[in-house]
């Protein structure tokens, strides 16, 4: 690998911000991984953390965390892959695009592979098939890949002071989809761990790659645009449509 060319192409700070990203994700997933296949003192943290915070659900914060839950549903975030797929082909940045796509199916095939072979029960049981499975947490992982390497898009041709911005609010968003999962029993802390670890070292690692093949920071404002909208109508309409029934999926036990 030509470190001059990284170094030239992604900055000093970006890579090792990228670095630490990358391998400290990996190194806690690993490390997740390993204690939930031991049986180590973070499942009893898992049991404690789920214990804790059924004690202090209530109906107006179990309708707002069912809300959150589905903004990182299938029925959201597949639109939005889509259209960001979609407005990547007719800018003709077809390496882009292999990216992207790459970066959410590989996600998706890591998270049912290691579900099916895991086979860890779930917190209560709500879910049938592979989905009945509970590590790692899809919706974790995935908010991660989509939201948060469709940031990564949107914000490397802006200045230093709005990157912080989308970053800062990309994290809280996909900190607000995976504190759901734990509010409303649908996952161990564990799951949710290992998902947002995986997720950030896979983007990081997808994003130094790409930057390093890809000098050119071409503005992507109508792809946020696009993109916000997509995410606003299908959440709008996932929502309206499928809130009472995961009302009643996610109710108290």
């Amino acid at each position: 690998m030509n470190w001059r060319l990284l170094f030239e192409r992604i900055g000093a700070r970006n890579l090792l911000v990228a670095a630490v990203l990358a391998i400290g994700g990996a190194w806690l997933f690993l490390g997740v991984l390993e204690d939930v296949i031991s049986g180590d003192p973070l499942v009893a943290v898992d049991v404690k953390i789920h214990a804790a915070l059924q004690t202090i659900r209530f109906p107006l914060l179990d309708s707002l965390m069912v809300a959150a839950s589905e903004l990182g549903d299938a029925a959201v975030t597949v639109p939005v892959i889509l259209v960001v797929l979609a407005w990547l082909v007719w800018q003709r940045r077809l390496r882009s695009a292999a990216y992207w796509i790459s970066a959410v199916v590989f996600a998706q095939l890591f998270v049912v592979t290691l579900k099916f072979f895991m086979r860890r029960a779930r917190p209560s049981s709500m879910y049938e098939g592979v989905q009945g499975f509970s590590f790692p947490s899809n919706h974790a992982t995935l908010s991660v890949v989509t939201y948060g390497f469709l940031a990564f898009f949107v914000a490397r041709a802006w200045g230093n002071v709005a990157r912080r911005r989308i970053a800062t609010v990309t994290a809280l968003f996909i900190l607000l989809i995976s504190f759901s999962r734990l509010y409303l029993g649908a996952h161990w802390f564990s799951d949710v761990l290992a998902g947002l670890s995986f997720g950030v070292a896979w983007i990081a690692t997808a994003a130094v790659l790409h930057h390093l093949g890809n000098e050119n920071q071409r503005d992507a404002s109508s792809l946020g645009v696009a993109s916000f909208v997509t995410f606003v109508i299908s959440a709008t309409v996932h929502i309206i449509m499928q809130h009472g029934i995961d009302l009643s999926l996610y109710a108290p036990r």
